[in-house]
């Protein structure tokens, strides 16, 4: 019987956690070459709404800001002082209130963003901000919620291995992790068979990502395989 391995995408997490910083290059660039070009009306910032009572604006209006706020140690407080900051100098706009929300959320600790919420936070900062690397960010945010929704599989490879050689250049690595990650998100890698596979995704993975969990689980795959162990009966979360 044939087994399938399907995986956490860790890379889709870092990616996403850097949606906001890589920068894709511009619009009008894009579209004289091969890479994926997102419909100009996706860029449309109109659309960006947020529930806020008119007493909570009216409040932060009048919150006095110490000349020092930006140095404030509590995180809540710190995050009032920037959103009163921000709606005082560009009125009260749902990119105001976007922008400060996801600072606040931020400040509290992690949290998980849909792509929606990406894709409006860097609609937000683009609207506040309208200078060349916010419009790329907002293009990466674009590009990274049709990945994660589409259903085509070549479609998903294309704009990832296109963001993965913008953040590590075009090395085999990259083109490895992609067909990998593919192949999991649209199936999964399927054992017996797919051993030397796995084994090079994860050798991949870690010369992206050198984090201590890939080096674990690629340490796991190299004794299975020389033990001979079915891949399918691995502990992957076992410690040991």
């Amino acid at each position: 019987m044939t087994k399938k391995h399907l995986i956490g995408l860790t890379p889709l997490v870092c990616l996403l956690s850097l949606s906001f910083f890589v920068g894709c290059g511009d619009t009008e660039d894009m579209e004289s070459s091969d890479s994926i070009v997102i419909p100009r009306e996706l860029y449309d910032t109109n659309d960006l709404t947020y529930d806020i009572s008119d007493e909570e604006v009216q409040e932060l209006m009048n919150l006095d800001l110490p000349l020092n706020w930006e140095q404030t140690k509590y995180p809540e407080l710190h995050a009032k002082y920037y959103h009163a900051h921000l709606l005082k100098q560009f009125g009260n706009i749902p990119a105001v209130h976007i922008v400060a929300e996801h600072k606040r959320k931020r400040a509290l600790g992690p949290y998980t963003v849909t792509p929606d919420e990406m894709v409006d936070h860097a609609k937000a900062r683009y609207v506040l901000w309208p200078n060349a690397s916010n419009k790329d960010n907002l293009e990466t945010a674009l590009k990274t919620k049709l990945m994660q929704e589409t259903d085509d599989p070549e479609l998903y490879a294309k704009i990832y291995r296109e963001q993965l050689i913008k953040q590590f250049g075009d090395i085999p690595e990259v083109h490895t992790v992609v067909e990998s990650e593919k192949k999991m998100k649209f199936g999964g890698i399927i054992f017996p068979g797919g051993e030397d596979e796995l084994i090079a995704y994860y050798e991949a993975l870690y010369v992206l990502w050198p984090h201590e969990s890939t080096l674990h689980h690629l340490e796991k795959a190299r004794k299975a395989k020389a033990d001979g162990t079915p891949f399918h009966l691995i502990d992957w979360d076992d410690d040991e």
